[in-house]
């Protein structure tokens, strides 16, 4: 008797299935790893620093992918106005 045939649907659910769970992993990590460099720093520096610190890398975290996309589209606008004949 032979193996069951993997359809093309089964084939994605299991590999949206994996990313999933790499996602997961993935999330899992950086939470440990922020929690534990945010206690280690707090020894250091103190609980103020700290909070600023961590404040201000989750901030840059979430807003540098906008601002690169901006400042790539602004450059290429000017590139743009730079190559077209001025009337």
């Amino acid at each position: 008797m032979s193996a069951p045939r993997m359809t093309t649907r089964t084939c994605h659910r299991h590999r949206n299935h994996d990313r999933d769970q790499d996602q997961g992993l993935a999330l899992t990590l950086a939470a440990l790893l922020l929690t534990g460099t945010a206690l280690l720093a707090s020894c250091w520096v103190g609980p103020l620093a700290t909070f600023t610190a961590m404040a201000i890398l989750i901030v840059a975290a979430y807003g540098a992918p906008g601002l690169a996309r901006r400042l790539a589209i602004r450059r290429a606008v000017r590139e743009l106005l730079r190559s077209l004949p001025h009337a």
